[in-house]
């Protein structure tokens, strides 16, 4: 299993029907909104809408109105602008927005986006001086600039202004520029703190346009605003749901040529195309350029107007993502020995080399991330200096990490799950220290291994072709608004098959007499850790699969295992966290399932005084010789059973990995089952006698 504990809401069937029939929508798609905590009426169709008047005015944002009086003032001027963007997704889609705006207006206006390799992120000087020489009087910043203090001074004395509009996290002191336009910034009262690079250029945009600004530009740059914020995994509630739903329309219209050519040269169906394809798909080859050097590549796919000029370019992005593919896969497989060679336990991962292409370390950050579950540091060193890419987990503040230890740094920037930084080498030993230093004071929440699931499937009629298919008015989905994630409990394996080269698994399982063809992507058959014939536990994005003309229910596999893991893996859950005095939630329907009976209490309770020396060995073997009986959810009941015992300090009880030590206390003595915080928290608090 990759994630530690499942957690799902409880399906309440008279509630869910209740809330399907007040809003006029399916049981599933109530029953996934209500466990989202949206249930009523006016709440679903509030959440659902993608109406325009969910845009917030870009004049609430702080600086925005001295901002757009400062470009309409260059406008009218005839000034040169050059608007300074980031080589990433988001910051070319919000370049070429804003460099197409200021043109439309009618003014000379370049784009300045520096090189990954060789500049690195945000401003630096030399191409301050670079835009001074070629005449430009005012640089607007998109995707960048929020902690530009020291290039926004030496801008002005070069004889330039500079509006910053960015998302990023602010540190401190503010640059002293005409605007700095960023939700971000402490003392901004915009609503929406997750606009995205692109996002904040559009409502730059819309507030220079004056009157309908938005509604004129969205009509041509929602594809833009799209494309940008779903690339940088931006929240898709609010008016985030508005540009990405308008978006997807333009998208699927393909009248950007640019656009329109990547998808095919993706294999992307143009007329259906989703967040998964611009996330997976467009967004990857689009980022290929600037990690190799090339990010002029991808600023010239969206501004090209000619078709047979736009596939060429298109090939030539998914050339360099082939070739960023292969990079990446030799640094990962160099980190991965590296590992090995420190004999790798847990912990933060902070590493560095001379012989890793910088362009690629995030990618391969974020590919340690999931399969560690911990911070990732990753440093490419040229020249005594280590230029690098962090990815954290859940529940651990990279950008906040970097804080703390910013003596040893020379730059950092970035967000709580991803940020960018540069080191000088001699420092790299205290940077490492700090870090780790921080890690040990900060760990990541315990949430950080739980999967979140809507709710467990109790009615198989939740599941036909009819109900999956009105999940498709949850689209987009995307961070804050992830796709229905569900649980099916005790299903029998019916059929492995092996596809994709061996690389993917295909399966059927059967509950409630109904058999569900299922697929799990990234699992060879060999590592499933079942056979035909087990009883298992599915996590899984049910889907509407077409096939030779026939649309069937699919179930896209996120976590699979053995029935009794989960299981086992929640009593962990409760007897940890109950005995740490934490109050948690426990489903009726696992409050039934795992409290022990009396009976358990006592026929395991003299199992283990019959064994004087007590039980050592593997945790499934010794739970199972313990059991009452030899039902799937016994051990678990077994286990609950024994925390319970050394709760009230009847037996010691260690777990080591998968080993378990057991043995009942010298002094025996006896114990009320119901002073046990366990047993209270299983029953409810109430007395079972």
């Amino acid at each position: 299993m990759k994630w530690d504990i499942w957690n799902s809401r409880e399906y309440d069937p008279e509630a869910v029907s209740a809330c399907a029939k007040a809003a006029g929508c399916s049981l599933l798609l109530a029953a996934v909104l209500r466990a989202r905590g949206i249930s009523t009426k006016a709440e679903i169709a509030d959440f659902l809408s993608a109406d325009h008047t969910k845009l917030y005015d870009p004049l609430l944002m702080a600086d925005m109105e001295a901002g757009a009086e400062r470009i309409r003032r260059a406008i009218a001027d005839n000034e040169t602008v050059a608007v300074y963007g980031d080589y990433d997704v988001d910051g070319i889609t919000a370049s070429v927005l804003m460099t197409d705006y200021l043109k439309s207006r009618g003014i000379t206006c370049t784009a300045y986006i520096p090189d990954r390799l060789g500049e690195g992120y945000g401003l630096n000087l030399a191409a301050l001086e670079t835009l001074a020489k070629e005449g430009v009087t005012l640089i607007i910043t998109v995707d960048c600039g929020v902690t530009a203090v020291e290039e926004t001074a030496y801008a002005k004395t070069l004889g330039m202004d500079m509006v910053i509009t960015d998302h990023h996290q602010c540190q401190g002191q503010l640059p002293n520029a005409i605007a700095v336009i960023d939700p971000k910034r402490p003392d901004c009262p915009y609503p929406n703190k997750e606009l995205s690079g692109v996002g904040v250029a559009f409502k730059c945009a819309a507030a220079v346009e004056g009157e309908n600004g938005q509604e004129t530009l969205l009509a041509r740059y929602a594809d833009l605003v799209a494309t940008g914020s779903v690339a940088d995994v931006m929240d898709l509630t609010g008016e985030n749901r508005v540009f990405v739903t308008e978006g997807l329309f333009q998208l699927r219209k393909g009248e950007r040529a640019g656009l329109k050519c990547l998808m095919s040269e993706a294999g992307i169906e143009q007329e259906t195309i989703g967040v998964t394809g611009i996330g997976y798909s467009l967004a990857p080859r689009l980022n290929a350029a600037g990690r190799m050097g090339n990010a002029a590549l991808a600023f010239s796919l969206f501004d090209e107007s000619q078709s047979q000029n736009a596939a060429d370019l298109a090939a030539e992005l998914c050339d360099l993502n082939q070739k960023r593919q292969e990079i990446e896969a030799e640094i990962l497989e160099d980190v991965l020995q590296m590992l090995e060679q420190e004999q790798y336990t847990a912990g933060p991962i902070v590493l560095a080399s001379e012989a890793w292409h910088k362009g690629v370390l995030g990618i391969v950050a974020s590919r340690l991330m999931e399969r560690y579950h911990e911070p990732v540091i990753l440093l490419c060193i040229e020249g005594g200096v280590g230029r690098g890419s962090c990815r954290s987990v859940k529940g651990f503040d990279v950008f906040r990490a970097l804080e703390a230890a910013a003596e040893h740094l020379d730059g950092y920037g970035g967000h709580e799950q991803a940020a960018g930084l540069t080191v000088s080498m001699e420092n790299f030993p205290a940077l490492k220290e700090g870090l780790l230093a921080y890690y040990a004071a900060h760990p990541p929440k315990a949430e950080a291994g739980v999967l979140e699931a809507d709710f467990t499937v109790e009615d198989p009629q939740v599941l036909t072709l009819d109900q999956v298919k009105s999940l498709e008015r949850l689209e987009p989905c995307g961070r804050g608004n992830p796709n229905p994630l569900l649980i099916i409990e005790g299903a029998a394996l019916l059929k492995i098959q092996a596809i994709g080269g061996g690389k993917h698994v295909k399966l059927q399982a059967e509950k409630w007499g109904q058999i569900f063809d299922c697929v799990y992507f990234s699992m060879p058959a060999e590592h499933l850790g079942a056979r035909v014939g087990d009883v298992v536990d599915i996590a899984f994005i049910p889907q509407c699969n077409s096939f030779r003309g026939k649309t069937t229910v699919q179930l896209l596999i996120r976590d699979f295992g053995l029935s009794k893991t989960r299981l086992m893996n929640e009593a962990r859950r409760i007897c940890t966290r109950v005995l740490a005095g934490e109050e948690i939630a426990i489903s009726a329907r696992d409050k039934a399932r795992l409290s022990p009976s009396r009976e358990e209490f006592v026929s395991i309770w003299r199992r283990l005084e019959a064994e004087a020396e007590g039980y050592r060995g593997k945790t499934d073997q010794t739970l199972a010789v313990l059991s009452a009986d030899g039902s799937v959810l016994s051990p678990v009941r077994t286990y609950i059973c024994l925390c319970v015992f050394a709760e009230l300090g009847l037996v010691t009880l260690r777990e080591e990995g998968d080993n378990l030590h057991l043995a009942c206390t010298k002094e025996v003595r006896k114990a009320d089952l119901n002073t046990s915080k366990i047993r209270m928290a299983l029953e409810g608090g109430r007395d079972v006698g």
